[in-house]
């Protein structure tokens, strides 16, 4: 029986319609993913900050599974270029919102960071890249996008960039007063220090 691929997405892939500008994607399984830790980085070259994981005994991180043929894989190895696709122990999965869980014939791959690649520097995170993850974890529920905020590190440094995006898949910000209400209550230290990007 041959192998079908499923990518663990935990930022902007939680977003159906940004993976699916990136390749065929399938319907989402909503998972949590034991022994992975997400927190915010940037990278030389990119002039924001991403969210990326790398493994940590006791952490844990939510996201979802989708399906991908195959050939669709380098697709996704070229968006997530600045990160190393990894295969996933499927005993690290739980699966929330009463999905279905994965037949052992399913290989799951995730895109990890290495911390200790020399190109990280300081990078502000931007709005448009935050709406396009939380409005992903919307489209599960109000309790997975709580989940992905108190299970992500580092929120300093924040620009609100909507009037002009830096990140290259932006979505309409309509919900934009939705999510700024959602931030203020969750973070409010980091969201009043946001400042209107350059």
């Amino acid at each position: 029986m041959s192998k079908r691929h499923y990518i663990f997405g935990y930022g902007s892939l939680i977003n159906s319609t940004s993976r699916r500008l990136t390749g065929i994607a399938g319907d989402s399984l909503a998972v949590r993913v034991q022994g992975l830790e997400r927190t915010w980085v940037g990278w030389k070259g990119m002039g924001m900050r991403a969210v990326a994981a790398r493994p940590m005994l006791g952490a844990c991180c939510n996201g979802v599974l989708f399906e991908v043929p195959e050939t669709e894989l380098e697709k996704f190895d070229a968006r997530e270029h600045h990160y190393v696709r990894v295969q996933l122990d499927l005993a690290q999965v739980d699966y929330l919102e009463g999905a279905q869980a994965l037949t052992v014939n399913a290989q799951v791959w995730v895109y990890l960071y290495n911390h200790q690649e020399q190109g990280l520097v300081s990078a502000p995170i931007v709005q448009s890249y935050l709406d396009v993850i939380l409005l992903g974890c919307q489209e599960i529920s109000p309790q997975f996008t709580l989940e992905f905020i108190q299970h992500t590190l580092n929120w300093e440094y924040w620009h609100n960039d909507r009037h002009r995006p830096i990140y290259p898949r932006p979505q309409s910000h309509t919900e934009a007063e939705q999510l700024d209400q959602l931030m203020a209550k969750q973070l409010p230290q980091a969201f009043t220090l946001r400042r209107l990007a350059p």
